[in-house]
């Protein structure tokens, strides 16, 4: 794995336990949408006016990552959160863009325009911030995109949790697929014909092949009693830039139960596959 910091896992998503209050909303399109329920629906506002999104946990939480996925935030938006505790507002990150600029070396002068961004380009975009481990009871995301051309904001999902980020990192041979579930037909007239192809979800598998004992207490308590069904936010390159880390980071499940196997004295190595939902 080249010029990047350990994997982040965000293994428990304090926002989908959090009750929710927003601003305003589109018909049809509530901010629960937002949390987890398998919903078929996004987020939508009624407008391109900020958007306020309020939420109180009932049980207080450690934090420190944001993730808004499936956005349709243009590059010229703002993200601001607030995390909030019972006796006030611990840290905020103030106004933070959106836009993912295409990094130099990457920018094709005469094709990319000035300054173009990574927002229009990938069909799942994800923005992401993180910030100093924080206890709170709640939390204020305040999602600013005036000239969105769209005329209104989508949001999939979010995610606010505490990363895992295991003492060592993934071995190499980390392997990224991008799964279709297509399959190919000919017609009567030898045409060929594509059917349930063209949304590839992303699949990894990486082996952890130094798991030390504090590592592997948190993964059994936060993912393998909760197995294939719990959602996991995955950060394959938390330190790169551009198409590497926006590509390496997605929301997904494991492709099958956890296990580990006990290979030399106070160490454990597993292999975890997740496939994104």
């Amino acid at each position: 794995m080249s010029r990047t910091e350990h994997i982040r896992l965000v293994l428990d998503n304090a926002y989908d336990a959090a009750s929710l209050a927003v601003n305003q909303a589109a018909p049809g399109t509530p901010i629960e949408n937002t949390q987890r329920d398998d919903r078929a629906e996004v987020y939508r506002s009624a407008d391109t006016s900020t958007i306020i999104i309020e939420g109180t946990l009932a049980a207080g939480a450690f934090v420190d990552n944001l993730y808004i996925l499936r956005h349709n935030l243009s590059a010229t938006g703002t993200i601001r959160l607030v995390l909030l505790d019972a006796s006030g507002e611990p840290w905020e990150s103030g106004q933070r863009p959106t836009g993912e600029i295409i990094p130099a070396g990457v920018w094709r002068a005469g094709i990319d325009a000035f300054g173009a961004t990574y927002n229009d380009k990938l069909r799942d975009p994800v923005a992401m911030m993180e910030f100093p481990i924080t206890a709170i009871t709640g939390f204020r995301l305040e999602i600013n995109d005036p000239g969105n051309a769209d005329g209104a904001i989508d949001i999939g999902r979010v995610v606010l949790g505490l990363a895992f980020v295991a003492e060592f990192n993934a071995s190499y041979d980390l392997i990224v697929d991008w799964p279709d579930r297509a399959q190919h037909e000919y017609s009567a007239g030898q045409t060929l014909r594509t059917i349930n192809g063209g949304n590839p979800r992303r699949q990894t598998t990486f082996n952890l092949d130094w798991l030390y004992t504090a590592d592997r207490a948190r993964l059994l308590e936060e993912l393998a009693q909760r197995g294939m069904i719990a959602d996991v936010f995955v950060d394959l390159y938390p330190a790169s830039t551009g198409i590497e880390r926006l590509t390496g980071a997605f929301l997904g499940r494991m492709t099958e139960g956890y296990s580990d196997a006990h290979y030399m004295p106070r160490v454990r190595k597993t292999t975890l596959s997740f496939i994104e939902v």
